[in-house]
């Protein structure tokens, strides 16, 4: 039986995405069966935890993260789950961009993805001709939505005015307790923009030993308080924020378990003050 996670709104649709998904990098090729086994396995309970937004990409394991992620879905309704995967930017031509989506959906066992990101710009990148093949991915039904990954705030307004028929759904970057800057500097940006900014790396690979020490005391007592860890009340403080989802990679199920709990965090505005980085 699965459990129903919370929700938010994709965009200017009618859709929504779980505020709590699953990363996959860290699949290599060349490793046991074993170990993929395993990955399989928590890809799986995750979804039985609600966690049914699960994010890959090309780049990870030159493509063996996407094969497992495909292996992992493959008994599920495919309306049940929602698969984000990148694209390389060096994929230039047209023809390497399709040829790109082609290899990720060979490589899940799909027919299309919800989900399609170009996951960052290289100086000499066309953003023009990114952003339009992409359109043709959906018109193509290769595709449901379309995003961008790393780019800056200039940049994705560039990309969505560049956008003619369908919006640029989420940015997905680096926010967690340690790099605040998204959260303080843009949130406000991409809400009126409608678009959901995705946190990766959401548990800050689990290092806060770099964090201020009052910041990094606030964390303890904060957890200590909630009765819950350290990397749970720093996942609730990132998607306790309004048009913020996060995708942590876990390959441990009590951690993912634990992911899945920080759902039903709910931070009061002074835990959520005392969490801001100090200068």
């Amino acid at each position: 039986m699965k459990i129903t996670m919370k929700k938010t709104r994709i965009g200017n649709t009618n859709e929504e995405i779980p505020i709590i998904g699953q990363g996959s990098y860290g699949i290599f090729p060349g490793e046991s069966q074993e170990i993929y086994n395993q990955w399989i396995k928590i890809f799986r309970k995750g979804i039985e935890l609600g966690m049914t937004h699960i994010d890959t990409a090309e780049l990870y394991g030159n493509g063996k993260s996407e094969e497992i992620v495909g292996k992992a879905i493959k008994d599920y309704e495919r309306e049940e789950i929602f698969i984000t995967t990148k694209m390389l930017p060096k994929r230039k031509t047209k023809k390497e961009m399709h040829r790109a989506i082609n290899k990720s959906l060979e490589r899940l066992e799909l027919e299309y993805v919800d989900l399609y990101l170009i996951h960052w710009l290289e100086s000499d990148s066309s953003i023009r001709k990114i952003i339009h093949t992409f359109e043709e991915f959906v018109d193509q039904g290769k595709t449901r939505y379309i995003g961008v990954s790393n780019f800056s705030r200039d940049e994705f307004k560039t990309a969505q005015t560049i956008a003619k028929k369908y919006e640029i759904i989420t940015n997905q970057i680096e926010i967690n307790i340690s790099k605040q800057a998204p959260i303080h500097n843009d949130l406000e940006f991409y809400k009126k923009e409608n678009a959901l900014l995705t946190a990766y790396t959401p548990l800050a690979k689990g290092n806060f030993t770099n964090l201020h020490p009052t910041l990094l005391q606030h964390l303890k007592d904060i957890a200590s308080r909630y009765e819950v860890t350290t990397p749970q009340i720093a996942l609730a403080w990132v998607i306790n924020h309004e048009n913020v989802i996060a995708i942590p990679r876990t390959s441990s199920l009590k951690h993912l378990s634990e992911n899945a709990e920080a759902e039903k965090i709910k931070l009061s505005k002074e835990d959520m003050k005392d969490l801001y980085l100090r200068e």
